[in-house]
């Protein structure tokens, strides 16, 4: 009997995961743990950054979690950080990205438990 190919939440960009992952399983299982396990202190290292107002030091941590989205199927979460990185070569005032954070930052904050249901979709 021919395997069903695992079917990753819609909600996440699926054409990109089958296209990186295709269907194993278990390495896929594996980056979106590891993204898992490192994505609070990540989250936290952003705010901590926005919070001290140091754009280069800001657009560093930003650039630093980007890739990492790709891996879970969040791709537009890592387009709207390259926006972010961009900016902050624009400006000096963080107070400026201040929209343009709050929106990422949200949208992530909502897509964790989507990409914490795959991870059990995927180790089942």
């Amino acid at each position: 009997m021919e395997q069903a190919f695992f079917e990753f939440n819609s909600k996440l960009d699926t054409e990109f995961l089958n296209s990186i992952y295709e269907d194993d399983k278990e390495h896929a299982g594996m980056v979106f743990e590891q993204f898992l396990q490192s994505i609070g202190m990540q989250l936290t290292e952003i705010e901590n950054s926005y919070n001290s107002g140091d754009a280069e030091f800001f657009r560093k941590k930003i650039h630093k979690i980007k890739p990492v989205l790709s891996f879970v199927g969040l791709t537009s979460l890592t387009q709207q950080a390259e926006v972010i990185e961009k900016k902050c070569h624009e400006t000096t005032e963080l107070k400026n990205l201040s929209d343009l954070y709050t929106g990422f930052k949200n949208k992530l904050e909502e897509m964790i438990p989507v990409v914490e249901g795959d991870l059990v979709k995927l180790k089942a």
